[in-house]
């Protein structure tokens, strides 16, 4: 396994106002491009590292109440999700220019192993990134889209090494099949080279409160979590355009009225033109995600 050393700063977060989204840096856009994934360290201050900590190990299984849902629109990651995700005449001061569309949250014991999920933990993508596809990573006209788009918030140290999260660094932009038998398999399974790939995956090293965001369209595996100081506690949210869905979320309506209003917009329906001159802006009963 390859050991990342990458630790692409963000501004200080918290001297920035409530609300106030972080802008995407050139840097950032230069790594998540080359790699498809950066990783912002330290993000989060200590007493929301403890507040959404305790949800999640009090058995919160999502990230759309309590503390917790802060989460889905913290300032460290709009700008970021604006640039990728969005286009300048869809980011508005009242709705975000981009969707959630899914959350889970995981703990895990040290010990625990990758034989625990349906997929043993096999390097996988949402489609394979050389079909194209509307989830799929593209760059154009200088601007990135990152297609499906997941955010890992780590409210606990990760040791590098020790079972995070890890990434074919650059297989976002691959053309060519991974050597399986089935072109179409959003996975490696099959593949003769697939030890070759996996010792090529990258890690990371991080302190809690920090957050990792890559495009879905890079392939990416569980581990065993072999850390023995500590759980793996993450939030994995997964966010998209406002014209594509690929989840269905299932989330109920009280859930989202109980949110702040422009947090609400997160979860409107799938559509970006139309229906008057303020086109999709606002999320209703009548206007949401299934």
């Amino acid at each position: 396994m390859v050991t990342s050393t990458q630790t692409t700063e963000t501004k200080d977060v918290h001297d920035i106002p409530t609300g106030a989204p972080v802008p995407m840096t050139p840097e950032q856009k230069f790594f998540f491009d080359l790699r498809g994934w950066i990783l912002l360290p330290a993000v989060l201050s200590e007493a929301d590292i403890e507040e959404t900590k305790a949800e999640a190990y009090a058995g919160a299984r999502q990230s759309y109440e309590g503390a917790l849902q802060n989460l889905l629109d913290h300032p460290a990651i709009v700008g970021i999700l604006s640039e990728i995700l969005s286009e300048e005449p869809f980011v508005k001061d009242d709705c975000y220019g981009f969707r959630c569309e899914g959350s889970f949250i995981t703990v895990r014991p040290p010990g625990w192993s990758k034989s625990d999920r349906s997929d043993n933990g096999l390097p996988h993508v949402v489609r394979p990134p050389q079909q194209a596809n509307a989830m799929r990573y593209q760059v154009a006209g200088g601007k990135i889209f990152s297609g499906l788009t997941r955010v890992v918030w780590e409210l606990e140290e990760v040791k590098t090494g020790t079972g995070g999260t890890s990434f074919l660094s650059g297989s976002h932009k691959a053309h060519f099949n991974y050597g399986g038998p089935d072109p179409y398999r959003p996975n490696i399974s099959d593949s003769p080279w697939e030890l070759s790939m996996r010792a090529q995956m990258d890690d990371y090293s991080c302190p809690p409160g920090s957050v990792v965001v890559f495009t879905e369209s890079l392939v990416h595996a569980a581990n065993d979590w072999t850390n023995p100081d500590n759980p793996r506690c993450a939030v994995f949210n997964c966010y998209n355009s406002i014209w594509a869905q690929w989840h269905r979320l299932n989330l109920n309506h009280e859930t989202i009225a109980a949110m702040p209003r422009k947090r609400q917009s997160l979860f409107r329906g799938t559509w970006a033109i139309g229906g008057g001159p303020e086109g999709n802006r606002e999320y209703s009963l009548d206007n949401r995600t299934v």
